[in-house]
């Protein structure tokens, strides 16, 4: 993997509020750690630090104050809303140590049970967990799904690593699924309007009938009447 230069600032205040204002400059706020050394704040130029993620390349030669530290991208952190980018992690690290990183999945082909017309494909695994030495670290993971069929899926140990790669979790887990497709049931305003109308009618109707059957049942007035006067007398 490429490795390129990036030149950071110190950045003696940190804080929300001093964040903003270095983007605002242009900069992005940054922290360098790892190498049981203290951790560094510091500062990147929007402009360089884009170019870099445009390569794909993970390992940056950072110079901060004069000291130029081998690092790796550990996360960027994005709004939600604008996708620009908020903060970024860098770690230290060395050629010779191996590193545990996530690189994006990329699938090529149609999987046979889509091509099919009834089945439905989902990837569950968008970024793919490995372990390898920085020079070795690939841009993506690329994986072949056409031979893929209804009912079958692939898993971490089935995808296709480059040499001095490896798999940094549990090979069983699933990475994408091909299942027979769901097929959606769209209801229509009318048709929920129409059965909302519908059922309470039915319900009241049937009340009304019980109402008016108690009501001309022989005896119910005279069985009423005890009961209030049985009342009466406990009261007094």
């Amino acid at each position: 993997m490429e490795i390129l230069a990036l030149d950071a600032k110190p950045r003696p205040k940190v804080g929300s509020r001093q964040s903003y204002k270095d983007r605002r400059k242009g900069q992005i706020p940054a922290v360098v750690y790892g190498h049981k050394e203290a951790s560094v704040s510091v500062t990147v130029p929007l402009d360089g630090f884009a170019k870099i993620l445009k390569t794909g390349t993970r390992l940056v030669k950072l110079a901060v104050g004069g000291k130029q530290e081998l690092t790796y991208i550990i996360d960027v952190e994005h709004d939600a809303i604008t996708d620009a980018i908020l903060h970024i992690d860098f770690g230290r690290t060395s050629m010779t140590e191996k590193l545990s990183v996530k690189v994006s999945l990329r699938t090529k082909g149609t999987a046979k049970g889509v091509a099919s017309g009834e089945g439905q494909m989902d990837i569950l695994m968008n970024d793919i967990p490995i372990r390898c030495l920085p020079d070795r670290i690939p841009k993506q993971i690329e994986h072949d799904v056409a031979p893929l069929e209804i009912g079958q899926g692939v898993k971490l140990k089935d995808l296709h690593l480059p040499e001095g790669v490896e798999i940094d979790g549990n090979p069983e887990m699933l990475v994408i699924t091909c299942h027979k497709a769901v097929e959606e049931v769209i209801v229509t305003p009318d048709q929920v309007a129409a059965a909302a109308a519908t059922e309470p009618e039915v319900l009241t109707a049937k009340k009304e009938e019980g109402e008016a059957a108690a009501a001309a049942a022989p005896g119910a007035e005279k069985a009423a009447a005890p009961e209030a006067k049985g009342g009466k007398e406990k009261k007094e």
